[in-house]
């Protein structure tokens, strides 16, 4: 009798534990991810690079800067960062990033993958870049309206499927994340 008073009274002490290790305190604030993720962004100092006002100076600089035939061009919240046909040296291609207002001296970038060089440039101009505010937006309420977070902005062509230039917006979120595709005028797919 004396050892099941013993192991009935060690089963309601480690009950006791563990319910007491799972009451909540009322004096700490309980905030979910998307309120912390909300408030860290608000912490990073600056509005983000997928506002028009931060966007239109970025882009700019980049047009200046790089004659205009792109390999690839990635945009996140506060950097810029493009991969151009060096004007000095055919076949060859440099890397440039923006960040806190300035642009980078221009850096060789390594090629990877199959085809051609030629094949795969575009001319910035060509494209509607500043449809991009909008798409991120658009982006967002498809994916995730309440927890999802841009987490860059890719224009590239689309080789191998096709030679088209597309906007790619990536959204991130606890839940889901995944991309929308636009065509260079800025028109989801």
């Amino acid at each position: 009798m004396r050892r099941h008073v013993r192991r009935g009274a060690a089963f309601v002490s480690l009950g006791w534990l563990c319910c007491g290790g799972c009451e909540q305190h009322v004096d700490k604030p309980q905030h979910g991810r998307s309120e912390a993720v909300s408030s860290a962004s608000q912490e990073m100092s600056g509005p983000s690079l997928f506002s028009r006002e931060r966007l239109a100076p970025a882009l700019a600089a980049a047009r200046a800067k790089t004659g205009g035939k792109l390999l690839r061009l990635e945009i996140r919240a506060r950097e810029l960062t493009l991969q151009a046909q060096d004007p000095t040296a055919a076949g060859a291609v440099v890397e440039l990033h923006y960040r806190d207002g300035k642009l980078s001296e221009p850096e060789r970038a390594t090629l990877r993958g199959k085809g051609q060089l030629a094949n795969n440039l575009f001319d910035l101009s060509e494209i509607k870049l500043d449809a991009i505010p909008g798409l991120t937006e658009q982006a967002v309420q498809r994916i995730d309206p309440d927890a999802g977070l841009v987490d860059y902005v890719l224009v590239r062509r689309n080789l191998p499927d096709t030679d088209d230039v597309r906007l790619r917006v990536y959204v991130a979120s606890p839940r889901q994340s995944g991309f929308v595709e636009a065509d260079r005028e800025g028109q989801l797919l």
